[in-house]
């Protein structure tokens, strides 16, 4: 499974978020402004970030730009970041932020690098430069537990969170006098946003930009029930569409990029078509995101919140910030690569059929025609060198039944298209990821794994991919079941420059005595043939792995490493953290190392960048 929340910058980041009529006991209470007239130099604090913040009312009331909030049982004290300008106007554009941290599937809490080093000072700073560049007065709000204000981040996405930022919101209305709010919110800030719409009467445009606007929809897309924060019931703002009330003065904008990979341009779209259906004004601009996930749209939408609030019509709006319509809706329907039955029947593809999809190639081993799906992106440039990645096993048999890996029964070939998209732009150069037998589209029987039938079948794609797009020399990345065919390659082939192989079966008999396996007689076993190996100027080799894996064992690992050393060749074992349950998952990590090692970077280098963990396996 994918992570959340990753995974782009959180120091460009504010909110707002407000609400007219709930039910309880309701109040905020304006703290007089002039106790306090400069904001903190120290930055905020991870621990508070991590654990929630406790703050009284009288230290509430000491602090530079804070409101103290009564909420029912709840009393916080929200703090925000605030430049006026003197231009008459009743009213301010307020943003509200994304997530500051990412959860990995253990359910360990990362705070964001950049949220981490930022300064209050430094986040007034900010907010002073939106509102001289806006021409407009702006507000950035502090969600409960982040920027200084009291609380836990943990509690996101509940109705709690929603009524105590509401209420902040209606105090410093009362304290600067405005009457009118534009409201923009970013990714899960823009979750916010989206349910102040059913809760607010005074907002003006409201700007949903890369926004979680059906959580329902995102989570099942990672095949989870609940949020990370292990909210089984979270505020769904497609879900409260129909309390929105219509007014002549609101005017809703979301904004998408289609290549999104943080929040689907899929999930976005299909809550501008429930607007619509419940006749509210809504737009979609549809434009490019400058970051390689294709979700970063947080400088047009503060353009487009400051075009909207100054009275420009909406369709000059949507002409002068729409740059990326997608050729194929983004809601269009995508079947998935993957049934259950085809790790049974295997897939069969003809020559007719393979010639006709676009990624895909037509190659014959052993007397026998394959068609080899492959995703590629030069999206982040042309060159004659590529990083190539190789997926890990994508299923087993388990007492009778197919079994697919978690997620893979929901993957599309758009979701590659994008994911390639999104490496390239990483790598700077051209990305492929290419289907192993019986897998991602491929033909094939996946039970053909691990085999030399297999590595011909990947060793005669990477030749047409060479002839067809001018390629000299491959960066190779392989996960787990992939890393196995990425260590053949790079013992078969003399094109290879950096092979990186993570969490890799790269010693099979070993790992096969570990888990009381008998290994068939089709599996090929990559340390057996590392005598036969030669130096190639150039090739360089990483093992990159998890001491605790529980998937293919570290020790397995170590002894192609060592035996591989023995022959006298240059190879690196890299122990790093995997954020999954069973410590396997590295290839993203894998990823990241393959292209440091493009760059030249050497093995120290490597080491002290991605090394996180001690070398030694659990006992």
């Amino acid at each position: 499974m994918r992570a959340f929340g990753p995974k782009c910058a959180a120091a460009l980041i504010a909110l707002g978020l407000a609400q007219g009529s709930l039910q309880g006991s309701l109040h905020a209470e304006s703290i007089a402004p002039t106790v306090a007239s400069t904001f903190e130099t120290g930055p905020f604090s991870e621990a508070e970030l991590r654990h929630g913040k406790v703050i009284s009312e009288a230290e509430c009331g000491a602090l530079s730009g804070a409101v103290w909030v009564v909420a029912g049982r709840q009393q916080q004290c929200i703090r925000y970041y605030h430049t006026a300008r003197a231009d008459g106007r009743s009213e301010a554009i307020v943003y509200l932020h994304d997530d500051v941290v990412s959860i990995n599937g253990r359910g360990e809490v990362q705070p964001n690098a950049g949220y981490i080093k930022l300064t209050p000072a430094g986040q007034q700073a900010i907010s002073t430069n939106w509102s001289r560049n806006l021409e407009f007065s702006y507000l950035f709000l502090g969600r409960p537990g982040t920027f200084g204000s009291s609380g836990e981040h943990g509690r996101r996405r509940t109705p709690e969170e929603l009524v105590v930022i509401s209420a902040a919101l209606d105090a410093i209305k009362g304290r600067y006098g405005y009457t009118r709010l534009h409201l923009v919110g970013w990714a899960k800030g823009g979750h916010g946003a989206a349910a102040l719409l059913a809760r607010r009467d005074d907002l003006g445009c409201v700007v949903l930009a890369s926004a979680l606007l059906s959580v329902r929809s995102w989570l099942a897309e990672f095949g989870r029930k609940e949020d990370l924060t292990g909210n089984r019931n979270p505020v769904d703002p497609i879900a409260v569409v129909g309390q929105i009330v219509n007014r002549p003065d609101l005017r809703i904008f979301v904004l998408t990029d289609p290549d999104d990979t943080v929040i689907s341009a899929r999930s976005q779209t299909a809550y501008v078509k429930r607007l619509t259906a419940a006749g509210l004004p809504v737009r979609q601009i549809f434009a490019a995101a400058p970051d390689p996930f294709a979700h970063a749209l947080v400088r047009e939408a503060l353009q487009v919140a400051a075009a909207c609030a100054k009275g420009m019509d909406d369709d000059a709006i949507v002409a002068k910030f729409q740059n990326k319509v997608p050729q194929t809706p983004p809601d269009a329907d995508e079947p998935p690569l993957h049934r259950p039955e085809i790790l049974w029947n295997g897939v069969n593809i003809s020559e007719a059929e393979c010639k006709s999809i676009v990624t895909a190639l037509w190659v014959r081993v052993e007397g026998r025609g394959y068609c080899v799906r492959y995703w590629m992106s030069t999206a982040g440039g042309k060159s004659d060198e590529a990083m190539v990645y190789i997926h890990g096993d994508i299923g087993g048999i388990e007492n009778g039944k197919a079994k697919l890996v978690e997620g893979l029964d929901r993957l599309t070939a758009a979701q590659l298209r994008r994911d390639a998209q999104r490496w390239s732009r990483i790598f700077r150069g051209p990305y492929i990821a290419v289907g192993r037998v019986g897998a991602f589209g491929s033909s094939g029987n996946h039970r053909d794994r691990r085999t030399l039938l297999e590595v011909r079948v990947i060793m005669a794609a990477l030749d047409v991919l060479k002839e067809r797009y001018g390629i000299k020399r491959f960066h190779l990345v392989g996960q787990s079941g992939g890393g196995h065919t990425v260590a053949v390659l790079t013992q078969r082939r003399a094109d290879i420059g950096c092979a990186v192989m993570a969490s890799s079966s790269i010693s099979v008999r070993s790992r096969g005595r570990e888990q009381g396996k008998t290994l068939g007689p089709r599996i090929y076993d990559p340390i057996d043939a590392v005598g036969r190996m030669e130096h190639q100027p150039g090739r360089r080799m990483i093992v990159l792995s998890d001491p605790g894996d529980r998937i293919v064992s570290f020790r397995s690992q170590r002894e192609f490493v060592e035996r591989v050393k023995t022959k006298g060749l240059p190879i690196v074992q890299i122990t790093a953290s995997a954020g999954d349950k069973n410590f396997h998952a590295l290839s993203a990590q894998g990823r990241h190392v393959a292209m440091d090692c493009a760059k030249g970077m050497d093995d120290a280098a490597l080491a002290a960048r991605h090394q996180a963990k001690s070398g030694q396996a659990p006992r």
